[in-house]
């Protein structure tokens, strides 16, 4: 057994045992030899640039041996990956979550007081027109839209359903996903994009369309608010090198929920996917944030469809 001295950093020079069947003049070139994991990692990277060593463990530190020659080129290779290991890893940030998301639910439920008023479950204020005239003055209606610029259809039909069952599925789901939408942008700003991703989901099936159609139905917002959550996950820095994977969910959600049924709209469904992943990936781009910004949002997603049925009553 041969002996060599050795320099311990921050001490003195001691003594330590030297294997016997290594040769004579290699040279230690181990860093943090205490470092099990960086040790391991230090052989990897000599291997890697095809420079030879030997090993030795003794009295748990591994000690790193290389030929004389190649002392120099181990010791650059070594010291880059140590300053590359000392550099302090980039933390990911989570996405903010906005407190309350589920109080965005109640701007879906005036639906129901909608449908009820409009079905007889309860009665109407008298200062409305007749309920019975509310499916005729606000359906989605491609010819009175293109000929006569109805265009308060395209938002007076989202507020109407055929029957219970459409209502009701509708608003479950609405709410589900709007809850969701609501944790990532607030809820001010989930409302207003998913009454807009409606709105131009409707407007989008309008020129898709080879032939007249009548339809009405939340369903086209309710896709719009997936789109919108896909994109807005896609287009954010943090989420960008798996953009892929919300897309492609969003899509697995239309064909489940969006393709059964014989009286459903597949035009509507995939053009308010579409156009929510449009305004979602924007929604991501946008630096403007703050309370003012969600109450403004909140007030013009209920504006909006009001105003767009005074203007099918005043017609």
């Amino acid at each position: 057994m041969l002996f060599c001295i050795a320099w311990q950093e921050g001490a003195v020079f001691r003594i330590r045992p030297r294997p016997g069947s290594l040769p004579r003049f290699w040279r230690n070139v181990a860093k943090k030899q205490n470092d099990r994991a960086f040790a391991r990692d230090c052989l990897l990277v000599l291997r890697a640039c095809g420079i030879p060593y030997k090993t030795n463990l003794h009295h748990g530190m591994l000690h790193i041996y290389v030929p004389p020659l190649l002392e120099q080129h181990a010791l650059t290779e070594l010291d880059a990956y140590a300053r590359e290991w000392s550099c302090p890893k980039p933390i990911s940030r989570a996405l903010p979550v906005f407190p309350h998301p589920y109080l965005a639910t109640l701007g879906i439920l005036p639906l129901i007081l909608w449908h009820g008023w409009r079905v007889g479950w309860w009665n109407a204020p008298s200062c409305l027109p007749s309920p019975q005239l509310w499916a005729d003055a606000g359906m989605l209606d491609s010819i009175r839209i293109c000929l006569f610029h109805e265009w308060h259809r395209i938002i007076c039909s989202l507020t109407l359903h055929g029957d219970a069952a459409h209502l009701f599925a509708n608003v479950t789901f609405g709410a589900l996903f709007l809850t969701l939408l609501a944790r990532l942008i607030g809820i001010g700003r989930a409302l207003w994009l998913c009454v807009l991703g409606g709105i131009c989901g409707n407007g989008l099936s309008l020129f898709l369309r080879q032939t007249d159609v009548q339809s009405m139905g939340f369903s086209t917002a309710l896709f719009a608010i997936v789109g919108v959550q896909a994109g807005f996950l896609a287009g954010n820095e943090q989420h960008r090198r798996k953009s892929p994977l919300p897309i492609a969910a969003a899509v697995a959600l239309l064909a489940m929920l969006g393709t059964e049924g014989e009286h459903t709209d597949y035009v509507a469904h995939c053009s308010g996917l579409f156009c929510g992943l449009l305004l979602g990936v924007l929604e991501a781009w946008r630096k403007c944030q703050g309370t003012l910004h969600q109450v403004f949002a909140a007030l013009a997603a209920l504006l909006l469809p009001c105003l767009a049925w005074f203007l099918a009553f005043a017609q």
